[in-house]
Formats: C-alpha cells, sequence, structure tokens
C-alpha cells in the first residue's frame, strides 16, 4: 500500500485536505467571475447605460481579456448583413464547466483525505 506508516498517511491526509481547501477557493473564485461576467453581459443590453463611466466600466475591464480569448478562437458568425457572436456563450460554458470541474475535485480529493484518516485513525 502506498501509505505504509501512520506518519506518511498523515501527511497525505492534509496535503489533500488543503488541496481541497485551495480548490474551494478556486471555486468561489470562478462563480464571483461568472458574475462579472453575466453582469458584463447584461449592462451590454442596456442602451441608456454608458459602458465606459464607472462602476459599468469595471465589469468592461475585468472580463475584457476573458471574452478575447475566446473571440480569437471563434470568430462572430456572419448571417448577412448581421454578425452574431458567440464567443461570449462559448466563454460562458467553458466558465460553467471549470465551476462544475472545480467542485468534482474538491469532493474527490476530500473523500480521498477521508478515507485515509479513516485506515489510520488519525
Amino acid at each position: 500500500m502506498l501509505y505504509d506508516s501512520p506518519t506518511l498517511a498523515n501527511f497525505f491526509s492534509y496535503f489533500l485536505i488543503l488541496l481541497s481547501d485551495l480548490i474551494a477557493c478556486l471555486y468561489t473564485l470562478l462563480k464571483i467571475y461568472r458574475i462579472l461576467c453575466f453582469s458584463k453581459i447584461t449592462f451590454d443590453q442596456l442602451p441608456l447605460l454608458n459602458p465606459y463611466k464607472w462602476p459599468i466600466s469595471f465589469f468592461r475591464v475585468v472580463t475584457r481579456p476573458y471574452f478575447k480569448f475566446w473571440q480569437k478562437i471563434l470568430p462572430s458568425l456572419r448571417l448577412g448583413k448581421v454578425s452574431y457572436d458567440v464567443s461570449t456563450i462559448l466563454g460562458l460554458e467553458a466558465l460553467s464547466s471549470l465551476i462544475f470541474l472545480s467542485l468534482q475535485l474538491r469532493a474527490f480529493t476530500f473523500s480521498e483525505a477521508e478515507k485515509i484518516i479513516s485506515t489510520f485513525n488519525i
């Protein structure tokens, strides 16, 4: 078995718990960033709000690099004289997938730490 000694098992269990906590922080930051992205998209649809004044400009500045990345990967779709930017949808879906994966990874690391602790009764 990988964890032959209780001290090694203790180290790995604490390491997995620390990793689980870091993943929980990442999960929280990703959820906050998703809210910022949704807010930016919502404010872009409201024509009476000036997007270059504070506090609306904050959403544009914070989310611009993320949406620019997805615009480089997937350019706008042109349908005659109209073009539609689907990169924002792809970016939001990718962000939602990262949130889901971080939640699953946190649950996995925490359950592995619990298994190690219960094996050696640390």
